[in-house]
């Protein structure tokens, strides 16, 4: 059997249409989290140049990425199968996606998350969290101002709406023979949900903000 590898890998594009430079401002957060001993099995994909600057110093291998992963229509599947074809993984690998938008993430929640996918032979994970709203309550919006709902039901009692997840990308594992078989949202029907309490995933300047308040 071929022995196995676990990658940790972090997508860091520099063009972001949240805010400019998002992902910048965010490294920091997630690679001080990871020890000088696994520097070496990190990865970072990334079209930045101070970025890749940043890195310089460090024992984090750094993957220039090719333009067209850089676009507005390029997806993180795309990205993870690059990653893979460069660094000549193998089927039985193990990458652990590492969102730079949750930098209150620390090493200890990635660990639990990756032991427990480990113990209970997982080939694909990512987190979920409770939704704030119940997705029976939304609707379509048209543009005469009515709404068509998204999911069809005429269920009153929110007691009798079925138990639903929102998807967080806090940690994201799979095993390298799973990848292509993944949507472009990194799961697919064999995907396990694991449940976190953090809800924080940054997207806009002004959630960072208040992020940054807190640490103060």
């Amino acid at each position: 059997m071929q022995e196995k590898n676990t990658f940790f890998v972090i997508p860091a594009r520099r063009d972001s249409k949240g805010f400019p430079f998002k992902n910048r401002i965010l490294l920091e957060y997630t690679t001080k989290q990871i020890s000088t001993e696994l520097q070496e099995k990190t990865i970072v994909t990334t079209n930045d140049e101070e970025i890749i600057k940043k890195l310089s110093e460090s024992k984090i291998n750094v993957l220039k990425r090719d333009e067209q992963l850089c676009l507005d229509d390029a997806n993180v599947k795309d990205v993870m199968v690059d990653v893979i074809n460069k660094f000549h993984m193998k089927t039985n690998d193990i990458i652990v996606m590492l969102y730079l938008t949750s930098p209150d993430r620390v090493f200890s929640d990635i660990k639990k998350i990756l032991d427990y996918f480990l113990t209970n032979n997982l080939k694909t994970l990512t987190c979920c969290v409770e939704p704030k709203t119940h997705p029976y309550l939304c609707l379509y919006q048209k543009d005469d101002g009515r709404g068509e709902q998204i999911i069809k039901h005429d269920l009153y009692r929110r007691q009798d709406y079925p138990p639903c997840i929102e998807l967080r990308h806090f940690v994201c594992i799979f095993e390298v023979s799973e990848v292509k078989k993944l949507n472009k949202n990194m799961y697919n029907d064999n995907t396990f949900f694991y449940k976190i309490d953090n809800d924080l995933d940054i997207d806009n300047e002004d959630e960072l903000k208040k992020f940054l308040e807190k640490k103060i």
